[in-house]
């Protein structure tokens, strides 16, 4: 046998091995590709209801309120705040730390509130002086008037972002849910707000509210409450 028939036959013989491979075995089909499920559409309404609810239901917290511009926010009829950090104890304690205004003059001062008795030091002199409990800020984080009631009367509320880690809504809120928070304002008006909730805990982290809330402060104002340092260990006492 010739170095060519030799080559030929091999070749022959591969092409009919390749053929029957090929005939004894069918193509398998490319699996059938499984839809991804559709997601469900999240109640922004009881989405906002149960965060008021856990929100509220926290131990302690810390909480800072912010203005930009030339904000503040009334305490007291000369006393305006244009920023806060302080705790909240549920049910009933609060300590916070303000800066402020003072007719003209700009001041700093503290306050504590433990129950019924409230605890705030001079702004002029830094000595404690014992006032009237409207001056407490603790109406704000009632677990039905404050918090509660801001997280559930967000009018219109879209849910614009979903993260692992929070869920952003924006709607308009009317400023009488405001009231235990921020004193006497202008009834039958509404204020932007955008609300962010840790999607985990669903506490709210954030609430920046866009819009006049009193008569008396020019149009812009823009305020942030921010929360933070949830249940951690705190104890507030009446000032030494």
């Amino acid at each position: 046998m010739t170095v060519n028939s030799t080559i030929a036959t091999l070749l022959g013989t591969v092409f009919i091995a390749a053929m029957l491979v090929g005939c004894g075995h069918s193509p398998q089909p490319d699996p059938t590709a499984v839809p991804d499920p559709t997601p469900t559409p999240i109640d922004v309404a009881a989405l906002l209801t149960r965060s008021g609810a856990a929100t509220s239901a926290l131990n302690t917290f810390r909480f800072q309120l912010e203005h930009n511009r030339e904000g503040a926010t009334p305490l007291t009829e000369s006393l305006r705040v244009t920023e806060a950090d302080g705790r909240v104890v549920n049910p009933d304690a609060v300590s916070v730390d303000f800066a402020g205004t003072l007719g003209s003059f700009a001041v700093r001062s503290s306050l504590i509130t433990l129950g019924d008795d409230s605890y705030m030091t001079n702004p002029l002199t830094g000595a404690w002086e014992q006032v009237a409990r409207e001056v407490s800020p603790l109406g704000f984080f009632d677990p039905q008037r404050g918090i509660g009631s801001m997280m559930t009367e967000v009018q219109s509320p879209v849910l614009i972002e979903k993260s692992d880690s929070e869920f952003v809504i924006e709607g308009a809120l009317p400023v009488e849910a405001l009231e235990p928070l921020l004193g006497g304002l202008m009834e039958g008006n509404t204020v932007d707000v955008r609300l962010n909730i840790d999607s985990d805990s669903l506490y709210l982290t954030r609430a920046i509210l866009d819009g006049r809330l009193t008569a008396s402060e020019p149009d812009g104002v823009v305020r942030t409450i921010t929360l933070s340092e949830f249940n951690e260990q705190v104890t507030i006492e009446p000032p030494g």
